[in-house]
């Protein structure tokens, strides 16, 4: 079998969330991640629009995802760095507030 990727995965089976838009997240589980790409599993992954913000919860990372493909309960994404790390988040607007 001919391998496409261009970096190899590593399986991580963690939960974490997908928001829909800034009202709805819907839970997941993300199987596996690479350097440029996750794969999630969800109930429904047609009502996920093509691009989307995915949360692991293990590593509090927050990705900027792309669908690349589909199946039914499955999406295959490419990512972009991480946005921001949630508990670094908060120290830096403290960070930013005059005293």
């Amino acid at each position: 079998m001919f391998e496409r990727r261009s970096a190899p995965r590593t399986r991580i089976n963690e939960t974490g969330s997908i928001s829909v838009d800034e009202h709805r997240s819907i839970p997941c589980i993300v199987y596996d991640r690479s350097a440029g790409g996750v794969r999630v599993a969800l109930p429904d992954a047609e009502i996920v629009p093509d691009s989307f913000i995915l949360s692991i919860d293990a590593s509090n990372e927050i990705l900027v995802c792309r669908a690349m493909w589909r199946k039914a309960d499955e999406i295959g994404a490419a990512t972009d760095a991480p946005e921001a790390v949630r508990p670094g988040r908060l120290n830096l607007r403290r960070e930013l507030e005059p005293i």
